[in-house]
């Protein structure tokens, strides 16, 4: 599922790399403003040529697109992953049933559904779906081979019900399909799913109030293979109740959370961790075939490795994560030869400084408040990202109409800093270096523990200014780098202090995943600091239901000033994506949605071969 928001260390993988344009938030819809009734979304037609790809252009008869990624994801299965290297792997190997088009994304592009009809006054599409699709063939761990199978309505359905299983590890993703206000359990959720008897292409998603976000959450969901995540090692059936917990358990600890299995253009062929992942065009696809014959992953750790493969040739597309090395990588002798081309552009993410509110010392949000005056942002923007990044106030972009401008950055004083820690009670004693306070009849110094991405420079760099002028104020910090998998496990146990990460956006945008308290408790929920305001949750719950786009706009910015009023995050910048590829990749474009790049509609002036 490609609407939610994805977490992102600083390395942001292949592909899903860059953006260009006005990035635009859910209330910039171009439907009428004083309209409060639902409306689905309008398929446009889909010209499917038979034998040419989506660039215009036959399919290679041998060519490798060689691309990079910096940390083995803990599974690939599209409904519990929530990381963006997970995605990048998926995108070629999944299907939605449709999806929004890149270069206009308020249309929508018929996938595996031909076609469908909303109604809107019992808030229900019904769903033609393609025939003659198959899911690509796999191998049991067994042994056995199960064949390219017909895709139909059970699959969907089957999707649904994986996603609606309360102990499948998919809290990420169900948030947006519950009813924070039902009364009880049957009423949970606010989508019904049902098949037709006797028709295997038709299938019925009925809402039980109006969402705003409807038409995302109903057609752009990765589908999933029921033959496939139904079955145990040997093939035999884990569960036939799809809701139970001994179906969820099979699923969630599934073996093909380790490969995948898709109606796409791509087909996973091998996964070995710490070295690569490939993938091999899909002969049978339905729609337009992928140019390349292969893709390959590399796993390349250290990001400066990666920048200098590809400023070798030896990847065609590549981030450049850290600004220094951009500036240096325009006097390369291949970027000067335009053997390699450079690109500078907007991508719809955002950095932050998360605080976890269990904690005692973040509790107060003087104590946050304080450290955001601590942080010199403007010096960072200046020397770490030479000026390729833009501050904002809150959790919406900030060219985004979702966005309140009138919100002030926090301005850099420690004066500030130290007044609020004195207010919040957190004393420094005569002769002590560090504040302290006492909590629950215990004397407790000011420190905290910030864990950042082991791999990113940048985070680092940051990390350090941070420790330094949390200093001054009497307050010490750790810094811990950490893994990527280690990270993604200490966020779902909520076991950490306070973090540098960064949220990548979508074109339309639901606080509820990340800020709603009805997650702040789940383990598994993107709410990981635990933020709990009962008024944002509830103008959350109202934009969910409001159809107008003005009235989105009025919500939105309520949402914003409080979040703003709160500090959960010290809202960091926006940064400028940086990244480069080779200058044998033709039909290159840029986007303003996610991924920002479309790989399906790339050639090549000359083909790479590799070996096996």
């Amino acid at each position: 599922m490609n609407l939610r928001r994805w977490l992102i260390g600083s390395i942001l993988t292949a592909g899903v790399v860059i953006a260009i344009g006005h990035v635009r938030g859910a209330n910039d819809a171009t439907a009428d403003s004083s309209s409060d009734e639902p409306q689905a979304a309008v398929p446009v037609k889909r010209v499917i040529t038979p034998g040419i790809t989506r660039g215009g252009k036959p399919p290679a008869a041998s060519d490798t697109l060689l691309l990079s990624y910096a940390d083995d994801p803990d599974t690939v299965n599209p409904l519990t992953a929530n990381d963006n290297v997970s995605e990048a792997f998926q995108r070629l190997v999944y299907d939605y049933l449709a999806d929004r088009k890149y270069d206009n994304p308020d249309e929508w592009e018929p996938a595996l559904a031909e076609s469908w009809e909303f109604d809107p006054k019992t808030l229900e599409y019904t769903i033609h779906l393609r025939k003659g699709v198959k899911w690509h063939p796999i191998t049991l761990p067994s042994g056995k081979k199960l064949p390219a199978t017909e895709f139909t309505a059970r699959d969907v359905k089957f999707t649904f019900d994986c996603i609606l299983n309360k102990n499948i590890e998919a809290a990420h993703l169900r948030s947006y399909y519950e009813d924070p206000s039902a009364k009880q359990e049957s009423e949970r959720y606010k989508i019904k799913v049902s098949l037709v008897r006797g028709d295997k292409y038709t299938v019925k998603v009925k809402w039980t109030k109006p969402y705003f976000l409807a038409d995302d959450f109903t057609l752009r969901v990765f589908i999933m293979p029921r033959h496939v995540f139904s079955v145990d090692e040997k093939g035999d059936p884990i569960s036939f109740d799809f809701s139970s917990k001994e179906f969820a358990d099979g699923f969630n600890n599934h073996w093909a959370n380790r490969a995948m299995c898709g109606t796409g253009p791509m087909m996973f062929k091998e996964w070995t961790k710490e070295q690569r992942l490939v993938l091999e065009r899909n002969p049978d696809y339905w729609g337009e075939p992928y140019y390349f014959s292969r893709l390959i992953y590399r796993h390349i750790k250290n990001p400066n490795t990666a920048v200098q493969q590809m400023l070798q040739g030896e990847l065609d597309w590549n981030p450049i994560p850290e600004k220094d090395l951009y500036l240096q990588s325009q006097s390369h002798p291949n970027v000067e030869a335009k053997k390699v081309i450079l690109a500078k552009l907007k991508y719809p993410s955002y950095r932050y400084l998360g605080y976890n509110l269990k904690r005692d010392f973040f509790k107060d949000q003087k104590v946050r408040w304080a450290i955001g005056h601590a942080i010199p942002l403007d010096e960072i923007i200046a020397n770490i990202y030479h000026g390729l990044a833009v501050r904002l106030t809150g959790p919406f972009l900030p060219d985004s109409k979702s966005n309140d401008k009138s919100l002030p950055l926090i301005d850099y004083d420690l004066d500030k800093a130290r007044k609020l820690l004195d207010e919040a009670g957190w004393k420094m004693e005569e002769g002590a270096s560090l504040r302290s306070k006492m909590v629950n009849g215990k004397k407790v110094e000011a420190k905290f523990d910030l864990m950042i991405y082991s791999d990113s420079p940048s985070y680092t760099s940051i990390a350090t200014i941070v420790k330094e002028n949390c200093r001054k104020i009497g307050v010490d910090v750790g810094i811990s780098s950490t893994n990527w998998a280690l990270m993604l496990q200490k966020l779902r146990k909520k076991d950490f202090d306070a973090c540098i990460l960064g949220w990548v956006m979508d074109w339309k945008d639901d606080p509820f995943q990340i800020w709603h308290g009805s997650q702040a408790d789940l383990p598994e929920s993107s709410n990981s600091i635990g933020y709990q305001n009962p008024e944002v949750d509830k103008l959350i719950e109202q934009l969910r239901v409001t159809m107008s786009p003005d009235k989105q706009i009025e919500i939105y910015h309520k949402i914003h000033r409080l979040i703003y009023e709160d500090q959960p995050y010290t809202f960091l910048f926006m940064d400028l994506e940086t990244a480069g590829y080779n200058a044998r990749i033709e039909n290159v474009k840029f986007y303003p949605i996610r991924p920002c790049v479309d790989t399906r509609e790339w050639y090549a002036k000359t083909p790479r071969v590799l070996g096996p």
